[in-house]
């Protein structure tokens, strides 16, 4: 098994227990803000008109597969193969040791493998990105929260947390002075703020018809207060600073 900078982390497992590893040097591309040029006839140049947000970025990855002590490359390649198809369809968390306080998300596009000798085969795998890159600190570390608390960011860009309030009944929640209004709530509820969805405790259920407001609440860059005007609710948060990736 390889692990070092030279292999990546990809849906919690390692490509060096498939004898998998970076053929060049990691580099990805900064992240790029959306715009739209629109042409005014009888004037010079255009007009830029931003998007207001940032597009994924296309990540191909060349590796390279050794064959392992005891092993054969078939063998390597059909698993390695299982471990990719289980991620493909969503976002999973992409970590690699160049990047020791960041997480990527990342959603696989597509995976080939040329087979090169009965002892190594070569591999491009290709992502798409998420425009940010979240410090690994704060990205699932749950942290209980006080109605009132006033805490600082810790990344430099607006941050869409995961706000659990445990408790029954109605219940305003206030972020940065902006109300996010929840009725006949039981027992509690998870407030994805990034995915924009409400579900139960479990994250099984949505809860969406208990939420009366919009939009969802974000974290600002400075200073950020976080209330609740119902006291028999208690409430953690996982705050999911970022950067551009």
């Amino acid at each position: 098994m390889i692990h070092n900078e030279s292999t990546i982390t990809f849906n919690n497992t390692n490509s060096g227990d498939f004898g998998l590893a970076l053929l060049d040097k990691l580099e990805i591309k900064s992240a790029e803000f959306e715009t739209t040029d629109i042409e005014i006839p009888g004037r010079d140049g255009s007009v830029v008109i931003g998007k207001n947000r940032y597009k994924n970025i296309s990540f191909p990855m060349n590796m390279y597969m050794e064959r392992l002590f005891n092993s054969k490359i078939e063998r390597q390649i059909s698993l390695a193969k299982e471990w990719l198809g289980k991620a493909k369809g969503g976002y999973r968390i992409l970590e690699n040791n160049l990047y020791l306080d960041y997480v990527f998300k990342a959603k696989l596009t597509s995976a080939t493998f040329s087979r090169e000798s009965f002892q190594r085969a070569d591999c491009t795998l290709s992502f798409d990105l998420f425009p940010f890159k979240y410090l690994k600190s704060t990205y699932d570390k749950v942290r209980a929260l006080k109605s009132g608390e006033t805490f600082q960011s810790k990344g430099t860009q607006i941050a869409y947390p995961i706000i659990t309030l445990t408790g029954t009944g109605n219940v305003t929640l206030t972020v940065n002075g902006k109300s996010f209004i929840l009725k006949n709530v039981t027992g509690g509820v998870v407030i994805d703020c990034e995915n924009q969805v409400v579900t139960d405790l479990a994250k099984k259920n949505s809860q969406m018809d208990k939420v009366y407001s919009y939009p969802f609440p974000t974290l600002k860059i400075g200073s950020n207060t976080i209330s609740w005007d119902n006291t028999a609710f208690t409430g953690t948060i996982i705050e999911r600073w970022c950067e551009l990736a």
